[in-house]
């Protein structure tokens, strides 16, 4: 169950389940919102070395017990929105939606674990989400997170969590504002009266929705790899929209928002949008969508951090395949009492505040009185204090210096082989251990961050040097301006003659 401290402060670990992959992403919600804290994607395989380089991660970057949720790939479900008669009783609406979904399966309901949700009322009908995916699926999911010691606080699939991002994205997601129920969403789906297509791509599916009023009316998956050029992708695409135009009876889409990460996805926005107008489906925009998280723009995390928006609450879409207390309500503002209860914590800590406040102001001019008669020696007390620390800060680093030669070499080396193009914003460094009758070949670490040209030609530079090996990356490579912002580590080792000479 998600809390009001959840909401506030709580940490997440967002996952999305791809068919050959799995991206985690580590978020943190304060006050002001949420903050992505880090992210790293692993190839999905059944064996003990893919269980172990998680649990790496996990241990090395998340430490505690952190709130669960996950999305599943959008081939592994049947998705539907549908129109319902509106119901008197949150009882009749789960009968009738459990016939409805039956007629949308094309297996027997009792293999599916399945949700919906209410995304829009009107006088006497409702318009209905649900996803339905096969219990054996959940099933492999649940087992893969148990062995990594994870228990999944809500399911869903990949589609709702991207669109969950889109729609906060640009906008504050998280924090006292969500709470409130005074957090605006981003305008990035379209308002009112508009009808806008989402296409989300990764490098081998994409999903592509449309959005009327700034809700989904339409899902649509596509397997990347059954197309024998990007052409012919494009092609499909625009067969099916003319279809959706027709059954909807849309005159025009106002914009083709364009997301995700896709190897060779530069110029897909132009050249699809005329393949559009050229088959005769007006589009008035085409624009690609960057979304940011406290100045962290997200390509390949999209899924993953929106899957922690859908367990939060602060989606619009968030069906949950777990079993969970049903909630059949549109979700547009928090409820009277938990706004008023966070206005009687407002009023309260603003009355302590300034109780405290009159009383340090007392406190503290006694205190400036007893300063000022004593002021002189204060003064001479400040002084040699600061010399002796200054002078103790000489002699440590002296020290530091003489008990690792090693240092200033490795140092050097790294400006020596450092590329001009590249510039580093931070260095970690942990030195050699050395035992006492025998020097380890291997036991210091590097750890640096900056920005380059290219940071693939990194690697091979600090191989090359007898100081360095094992050199990888650490998290995703994110592109900033003409730059590529990278980190790295690398295993810091003695030049094999250093040893011999020893």
């Amino acid at each position: 169950m998600t809390t009001i401290l959840d909401r506030l402060f709580g940490t997440f670990i967002g996952i999305e389940f791809k068919t050959d992959s799995l991206v985690i992403s580590h978020l943190k919600n304060h006050l002001s919102g949420v903050l992505l804290l880090s992210s790293s994607s692993f190839e999905l395989r059944n064996d003990e070395v893919f269980i172990q380089e998680v649990k790496e991660y996990l241990s090395r970057y998340i430490a505690g017990s952190e709130r669960v949720f996950v999305c599943l790939p959008d081939t592994w479900a049947v998705t539907k929105f549908i129109d319902v008669p509106a119901t008197k009783s949150k009882g009749s609406l789960a009968q009738l939606m459990n016939f409805e979904i039956e007629r949308h399966i094309p297996f027997d309901i009792a293999n599916v674990v399945y949700d919906f949700q209410i995304v829009d009322e009107k006088e006497s009908t409702l318009s209905v989400s649900f996803i339905a995916v096969r219990k054996e699926k959940v099933e492999y999911v649940k087992e893969i997170l148990e062995k990594l010691s994870l228990k999944p606080d809500a399911i869903t699939i990949s589609s709702f969590a991207v669109m969950n991002a889109l729609e906060l994205s640009g906008s504050t997601a998280g924090g006292w504002q969500d709470v409130l129920g005074l957090a605006s969403h981003s305008n990035q789906l379209g308002g009112k009266g508009e009808t806008n297509i989402s296409l989300y791509l990764d490098n081998k599916h994409a999903s592509l929705a449309i959005i009327k009023s700034g809700l989904c009316v339409n899902l649509r998956f596509f397997n990347l790899e059954e197309y024998n050029s990007r052409e012919e992708f494009m092609d499909e695409v625009a067969k099916f929209l003319i279809e959706v135009q027709s059954r909807y009876r849309i005159e025009k889409f106002n914009c083709l928002i364009i997301s995700g990460d896709f190897e060779g996805s530069v110029g897909i926005p132009e050249e699809l949008g005329s393949i559009l107008n050229a088959r005769e489906v007006a589009v008035e925009n085409v624009k690609s969508v960057e979304v940011q998280i406290k100045d962290v723009k997200l390509t390949g995390q999209l899924a993953s951090v929106g899957a922690c928006y859908a367990g939060l609450g602060m989606g619009t879409y968030r069906a949950n395949l777990l079993p969970h207390k049903m909630d059949y309500e549109v979700k547009r503002l928090a409820s009277m009492t938990m706004k008023v209860f966070l206005a009687l914590i407002i009023v309260l800590g603003i009355l302590i505040f300034t109780t405290e406040a009159v009383q340090h102001r007392k406190y503290l001019k006694r205190m400036d009185e007893v300063i000022a008669q004593n002021e002189p020696q204060i003064k001479e007390l400040v002084d040699l204090s600061a010399h002796m620390n200054n002078n103790k800060k000489h002699i440590e680093f002296i020290d530091s210096i003489a008990g690792s030669e090693i240092t200033l070499e490795i140092l050097s080396e790294l400006t020596a082989i450092i590329p001009k193009d590249t510039w580093l914003t931070n260095l970690h460094y942990k030195g050699i251990a050395v035992k006492e009758e025998q020097k380890e070949k291997e036991g210091g670490e590097l750890i640096v961050q900056g920005y380059a040209d290219s940071s693939s030609l990194l690697l091979p530079l600090l191989e090359d040097s007898p100081y360095f090996e094992k050199v990888e990356f650490v998290g995703p490579i994110k592109k900033a301006k003409d730059k590529e912002q990278f980190k790295l580590s690398a295993k810091i080792v003695r030049p094999v003659e250093e040893q011999k000479e020893e």
